[in-house]
């Protein structure tokens, strides 16, 4: 318990502090702090995850003994805010669709296996899916 507890915070921490950097261009920044974050506390890396097939990500991230449902949103909810953050570059169109599709995947997953619907969560999901049609 006291672990998924840490890793909520974790997480939570990492999302606000991505979030506080929208708009300014920062989108190194911000995944130089969730590659920390991540490789302090799950021994991963963002290029790691993104390397791996979306199912195996998934299966890695849920070896992780604080991982839950709500920290598996919580990662999405990572990949969402960086996507959306590099959305904003130039020339960066495709690792913003791959993050996206990261967090979608994940969204999904949540979905199909969880037991509690989420309108928050369906929202990103109809919004990630409109960005990756546009892209």
């Amino acid at each position: 318990m006291r672990q998924i507890y840490q890793l909520t915070q974790v997480l939570e921490r990492v999302i606000a502090a991505v979030v506080g950097l929208k708009g300014k261009g920062q989108s190194q920044e911000a995944i130089q702090i969730t590659n920390q974050a991540l490789t302090e506390h799950l021994k991963l890396d963002i290029d790691a995850l993104l390397d791996m097939d979306a199912d195996q990500m998934i299966e890695k991230l849920e070896e992780h003994a604080g991982m839950n449902h709500e920290n598996l949103e919580n990662a999405a909810d990572l990949f969402y805010e960086l996507g959306t953050i590099v959305a904003g570059e130039v020339n960066k169109d495709v690792e913003s669709a791959q993050l996206y599709e990261r967090a979608l995947r994940i969204y999904r997953y949540i979905e199909s296996e969880g037991t509690i619907y989420s309108i928050d969560r369906n929202h990103k999901i109809q919004e990630i899916e409109q960005r990756l049609s546009e892209s």
